[in-house]
C-alpha cells in the first residue's frame, strides 16, 4: 500500500482493481487508475490517507483481500475516512446487490463514494443515476458471463472440448482452436483399466490396486481415490462424448474407449455384486501362496515376520506354527520346476507342432469372436424390439423390465467373454520363443517374471497345484506340454500325437499378451 500525506483535513481513500484481462488495456491499467484517483483527490482537497490495489481478482464477489482491508480500514473511526475514491462503480462491484451492501456500510461509517468518471449528487436524481450505473455493470459483467458460456456451448457442439482436460487426455490448440488429444502415456492406461473391468473378472476396486502398480496416478502422481475411479468408468468423454449444459454430443478428438467397451463397463458396474474374481490374491513377496498344500489339506500362506534388527519373509502352511524361509522354498520349488524342462533335441520338434496348433488355436478364436460379435447383435435388436412392442402397448411394462434385464445380463456375459479374446494378431514366433524360453528352463523364467505373469506358469505347468510332504514337492497333474516330454516325444519317434496338445496353445497366447 502506498501513503501520500496532505495537511487538509478531510481523508479519503483510493481502490483501484483490473482483473488479468484487464491488464493488457491501458485505459484501465493499475498506474491509470491511480494517476485518475490522485488527481481527483487533489483537485477536490482530500488527503489520501491509503490506497488498496486490487491486481487480478474478479468484481463478481465481494470477498477480496483488498477490498475487506478497506473496509476494515474505515471501519475505524480514528482513521478519520470520509470518502473512498474509485475510478468507476464498476471498479468496486459488478454485482448490482453486493454494491448496495457496500453503500450502506460504508455509509454506516460515515464514508462516501467518490467515482472520478461519473458523479452522483446527494439527491433523488444522483441517487438514480447512481443505482442505474451499478445496474448497467452488473448487465455488463451478465453479458459477459452469457457471451463465455455461449462460446463454450458453441464449442461443445462442433465438436470440441475447451475445458480443463481430464486425465488421459490434453489440452491443446489444433488451427488456433482449442480442444484436447489423447495423452501418449495415461490413455493407454485408462484403456487398460476398461478392459480389466469389461472381462468382468475383477473387482473394481482389485482393477485400481492393479492399475495404480501399473502407473495410473492422478496429476499430483497419488492413486485414485475409490470415488474418483468410479467417476472415471463412467465418464462419456473417455468414449469421445462431451456432456454439458443438459446436451450430449460427439467429440471430434480421438476417444480412448470404444462406444462398446464403454457399454459393456457400464453394464458390468451396475451387475458388479455379480462379479467372480481370480488371482485376487496374488502378493508379489510371496507368489506361491495358496498354489501349495500339505498333507492335512491346509495352503500354503506367506507372511514377513519381525526380528530383532530387521523383517524376514516366511511361508507356512495354515494351522502350522513353524516358518519356512521363503527364498530357500522357492529354490527348492524352483528346482522341481526344473525336473521337467525339455532338451533341444525334443523342443525342436516340439516347436513344429506348436506352430501348427497356435494357427488353428487362433482361427477357432477369431471364429468365436465373430460368433459372440453376432450374438450380441441379435440381443441388441432383441432389445430394440421389445421396447417397440412396449411403446406399442403390445406388452406391458412389468414384463417389459424383467425381458431387459436378462437381455442385459446375457449382453454382459457376451461382451465379457469378447472381451478376455484377443483382439490383435497373434505373433506366432514370439510365442514360439517363449514356450521354448519356458521348457528350456522354466526356473529361471519363472523367477525374472512379475507376479502375474508367476502364477500363471505355475498353475499352468501343475493346473492342480502342488503338494508338500516331508519335505519333498509332489503333484498328481501336470501340463500336458510336460507330458508330452516322455509320452508323446520320444527321442527317435518322428510321429507325434497331436491330441492333447491343442488346450495348451490359448493359454500360451496369455502369457505373450502379459508379456
Amino acid at each position: 500500500m502506498n501513503t501520500i500525506n496532505y495537511t487538509n483535513q478531510k481523508r479519503a481513500v483510493i481502490y483501484v482493481r483490473v482483473s488479468t484481462k484487464e491488464q493488457v488495456d491501458e485505459g484501465n491499467s493499475l498506474g491509470t487508475q491511480q494517476k485518475i484517483c490522485n488527481d481527483y483527490a487533489i483537485k477536490n482537497e482530500y488527503e489520501i490517507a491509503e490506497t488498496f490495489i486490487e491486481q487480478g481478482e474478479s468484481a463478481k464477489t465481494a470477498d477480496r483481500t483488498e477490498l475487506q482491508k478497506l473496509l476494515t480500514y474505515c471501519a475505524e473511526k480514528k482513521n478519520g475516512v470520509k470518502a473512498v475514491i474509485i475510478y468507476k462503480l464498476d471498479r468496486l462491484s459488478r454485482n448490482t446487490d453486493d454494491y448496495s451492501q457496500l453503500r450502506l456500510l460504508l455509509k454506516r461509517y460515515g464514508v462516501e463514494i467518490k467515482s472520478t468518471s461519473e458523479h452522483f449528487e446527494n439527491n433523488p436524481v444522483g441517487r438514480f443515476m447512481e443505482n442505474t450505473m451499478a445496474n448497467i455493470a452488473q448487465f455488463d459483467n451478465d453479458i459477459r458471463s452469457e457471451r463465455c458460456a455461449g462460446g463454450m456451448r458453441d464449442a461443445m457442439r462442433d465438436g470440441r472440448y475447451v475445458w480443463m482436460a481430464t486425465i488421459g487426455y490434453r489440452n491443446v490448440k489444433i488451427a488456433g482452436r482449442a480442444t484436447i488429444e489423447q495423452d501418449e502415456i495415461m490413455a493407454p492406461l485408462i484403456l487398460r483399466t476398461f478392459e480389466l473391468i469389461a472381462s468382468n473378472v475383477y473387482p473394481t476396486e482389485e482393477v485400481r490396486r492393479i492399475m495404480t502398480k501399473e502407473g495410473l496416478l492422478n496429476k499430483k502422481g497419488k492413486p485414485f481415490s475409490k470415488g474418483y475411479f468410479y467417476a472415471m468408468l463412467t465418464n462419456e468423454l473417455f468414449a469421445g462424448w462431451i456432456v454439458k449444459f443438459g446436451e450430449r454430443h460427439r467429440g471430434t478428438f480421438a476417444p480412448i474407449i470404444p462406444d462398446e467397451l464403454f457399454s459393456q463397463v457400464q453394464r458390468v458396474l451396475k451387475h458388479k455384486g455379480r462379479k467372480h474374481s481370480a488371482y485376487i490374491t496374488d502378493h508379489p513377496d510371496f507368489p506361491l501362496r495358496k498354489f501349495i498344500i500339505n498333507a492335512n489339506g491346509k495352503k500354503l500362506t506367506g507372511s514377513w515376520t519381525k526380528g530383532r534388527s530387521k523383517r524376514y519373509p516366511s511361508y507356512r502352511f495354515g494351522g502350522n506354527k513353524s516358518n519356512h524361509n521363503r527364498d530357500k522354498f522357492e529354490e527348492e520349488f524352483m528346482k522341481y520346476v526344473n525336473k521337467y524342462k525339455f532338451d533341444d533335441t525334443k523342443i525342436k520338434r516340439l516347436k513344429e507342432l506348436v506352430r501348427e496348433n497356435l494357427v488353428k488355436a487362433t482361427f477357432d478364436q477369431h471364429k468365436e469372436a465373430d460368433r459372440l460379435k453376432k450374438y450380441i447383435n441379435e440381443l441388441t435388436e432383441k432389445q430394440t424390439g421389445i421396447i417397440k412392442k412396449n411403446l406399442d402397448g403390445i406388452i406391458p411394462d412389468n414384463v417389459l423390465k424383467q425381458q431387459l434385464a436378462m437381455i442385459d445380463k446375457e449382453l454382459l456375459n457376451a461382451n465379457a467373454s469378447l472381451a478376455v479374446m484377443p483382439n490383435t494378431e497373434t505373433n506366432y514366433e514370439e510365442a514360439v520363443e517363449f514356450l521354448e524360453e519356458y521348457l528350456k528352463n522354466p526356473s529361471a523364467v519363472w523367477k525374472d517374471a512379475k507376479i502375474g505373469v508367476k502364477t500363471k506358469l505355475q498353475w499352468f505347468q501343475f493346473p492342480l497345484g502342488l503338494t508338500f510332504e516331508n519335505n519333498f514337492f509332489g503333484t498328481t497333474e501336470m501340463c500336458l506340454f510336460f507330458k508330452a516330454k516322455e509320452a508323446f516325444l520320444p527321442l527317435k519317434s518322428s510321429t507325434v500325437d497331436r491330441t492333447g496338445l491343442e488346450p495348451a496353445t490359448p493359454t500360451l497366447q496369455m502369457w505373450c499378451s502379459t508379456r
